[in-house]
């Protein structure tokens, strides 16, 4: 079921029905530099949860705030702005809708099977390293960077910080200090790109941010 436009300027809402609406109506455009670029805009029926989703990325599981957002009918997440006929949701039915979601749980155990990427404050500013990226090896070695330095920053006994919504994972946090941080740079020089690795051998003492999936 998509969403209806509005009858005589009003907000629709489903506070009726049963269940929640499967799509929501969408045009999407490019926002870069903080300018909207209106040549190029996509009508798209989107599913409920991925808006919501995009939604708790911004403010997390907030109901009032996820509420007037979509009264609002406008969000900015990413390089995309999502515009939409505003509607209302009754609050059984946002408490289902956010139900679909997981919480933060501080206790959460640091996974190294469920880790896809790893976010690095470097002297430049933060940058990233995916699984994909961080296990491709060198010409003549044995080894790649990810196994080995995801190992390293397991020992340093990671803490959930949050759950982020916007990339469906735990984030985790680690320090890389003294003789933990020495060790990760030295593993800098089996990643097989040497901008990352310039930037890993340089790495200030700080905290690694590891995102996790949950099963």
């Amino acid at each position: 079921m998509s969403l209806a436009q509005p009858a005589c300027g009003a907000a629709p809402n489903y506070h009726g029905c049963l269940a929640l609406p499967e799509t929501i109506t969408c045009k999407v455009s490019s926002e870069s530099a903080g300018y909207v670029n209106m040549a190029a805009v996509a009508r798209v029926d989107l599913p409920l949860e991925e808006l919501a989703s995009k939604v708790l990325g911004v403010c997390g599981k907030d109901s009032e705030r996820i509420a007037r957002i979509f009264l609002r009918g406008s969000l900015v997440s990413g390089d995309s702005r999502f515009r939409w006929s505003p509607f209302s949701l009754a609050s059984g039915q946002m408490a289902a809708l956010l139900g679909r979601f997981p919480d933060y749980d501080p206790k959460r155990e640091f996974d190294i099977a469920r880790c896809d990427r790893m976010l690095l404050r470097g002297m430049r500013g933060d940058f990233e390293i995916s699984r994909e990226v961080g296990q491709q090896r060198r010409f003549l070695r044995r080894q790649g960077f990810w196994d080995p330095a995801l190992a390293l920053l397991a020992e340093q006994s990671p803490r959930c910080e949050r759950y982020s919504y916007s990339d469906c994972a735990d984030v985790f946090a680690a320090d890389l200090r003294g003789s933990a941080l020495d060790r990760f740079r030295e593993l800098g020089r089996l990643l097989r790109f040497s901008s990352l690795e310039a930037q890993v051998r340089v790495l200030p003492a700080s905290q690694a941010a590891l995102f996790a999936t949950r099963a």
